[in-house]
């Protein structure tokens, strides 16, 4: 071949070869079935993105931002807001019960008439006078309470207390009997004690055959010259005492498995102690029996205990009266109640101290009346 052919056949595959350098190369395909698919998904987002974002001016606008908390952030809390206190209802007629005497179980002879007093105060606005009235709203028995008693002959303003007693009458049958009360203002709105309309009651149990002192022991008012004492007492009380004692260790050492009335009158030079107890209607044939003594730990003891009693209303009359000292020695007392049968009666027991009150503590083993 002629040079000069050769020269320009070289320099044209020298151009081609540059040109071939210049040329813009192709993707990658995927060899992958899966990686085609996701290939050809992305590329037809990416275009269509493209086409709106020409298209449609909105798209250009800033993107909304969502907040996302893992399992592991608390949520924020809510405030807690204070509890609602509702505003007090001012009533006019509320009242509140207080204490009562004979508690509820005490035990009653058939027939026999007892006085029921509760403490009632005044918690409303509006103050009580004679027109207001205790009345009979229900139970077993009405216990012949009156239709109405007034609650007063005077005025309880509000925040006073008013003491209100009944007279009522056990039934001629055994059983446990129970009658519920509650107030009536002069307009004759029924209304109970406490913010539920309670009524205040009592219940009694009628029993025949015997009458258990030691059971019926805080039915009765215990009382000394500084006044009427709680039920039961504190051992050692200077104002005088009395409690039940269900297992107690005698004058004579021993101890008893029935239950004694521990008494002590008031801790002053010829102080007493005294026991009202309810009124009961004497069933003929019947006795006063109980085992007394000094507490074996008390060496100086020496006082009196008496047997009385009276109708309600009448005077104390004494039956019997025993000196007890400590002196290793317990006895055993009766008395026949047969004068009083038919009566409806009072018993009261007293220790009064022979001198000195300092070592007086006297147990009365199981009082009661029986034939």
């Amino acid at each position: 071949m002629h040079k000069r052919s050769l020269l320009v056949l070289s320099v044209g595959l020298i151009l081609i070869l540059l040109s071939a350098c210049n040329y813009p190369r192709e993707t990658a395909v995927p060899t992958e079935p899966m990686d085609i698919i996701r290939t050809a998904a992305a590329q037809t987002v990416e275009a269509m993105t493209t086409q709106i974002a020409a298209t449609n001016p909105i798209s250009n606008l800033p993107t909304a931002t969502v907040e996302v908390i893992s399992s592991e952030t608390p949520a924020p809390t809510q405030t807690q807001q204070p509890a609602f206190t509702p505003t007090p209802t001012v009533v006019c007629d509320r009242a509140g019960f207080i204490e009562e005497t004979l508690p509820d179980g005490s035990d009653f002879v058939p027939g026999s008439t007892f006085t029921k007093t509760w403490k009632i105060k005044n918690t409303g606005t509006c103050s009580w006078d004679a027109n207001y009235a205790v009345v009979f709203t229900g139970g077993d028995a009405a216990l012949n309470a009156p239709a109405s008693l007034p609650i007063t002959t005077g005025n309880v303003a509000p925040g006073e207390t008013v003491l209100i007693s009944m007279n009522l009458t056990a039934p001629a049958s055994v059983g446990t009997y129970k009658a519920e009360f509650k107030l009536r203002n002069a307009s004759n709105v029924v209304f109970g004690t406490g913010d539920y309309n309670k009524a205040f009651w009592v219940q009694i149990d009628v029993v025949s055959g015997s009458l258990d002192l030691a059971k019926n022991m805080c039915a009765a008012e215990w009382s000394t010259a500084s006044g009427i004492l709680d039920c039961p007492g504190k051992d050692g009380d200077s104002d005088g005492y009395a409690y039940l004692d269900e297992s107690p260790l005698l004058e004579h050492g021993g101890e008893d498995d029935e239950p004694a009335i521990w008494t002590a009158p008031e801790k002053t030079t010829n102080g007493y102690i005294r026991a009202i107890f309810p009124a009961q209607k004497m069933p003929a044939g019947m006795k006063f029996y109980s085992v007394i003594g000094c507490a074996p730990s008390e060496t100086s003891c020496d006082a009196k205990l008496s047997l009385n009693y009276r109708e309600p209303g009448g005077a104390l009359v004494n039956l019997a009266t025993w000196h007890e000292v400590n002196d290793g020695t317990i006895n055993r007392v009766t008395y026949d109640l047969g004068a009083l049968a038919g009566k409806n009666v009072q018993i009261i027991l007293i220790v009064d101290a022979n001198g000195s009150a300092s070592g007086d503590k006297i147990h009365w083993l199981l009082p009661r009346i029986e034939p």
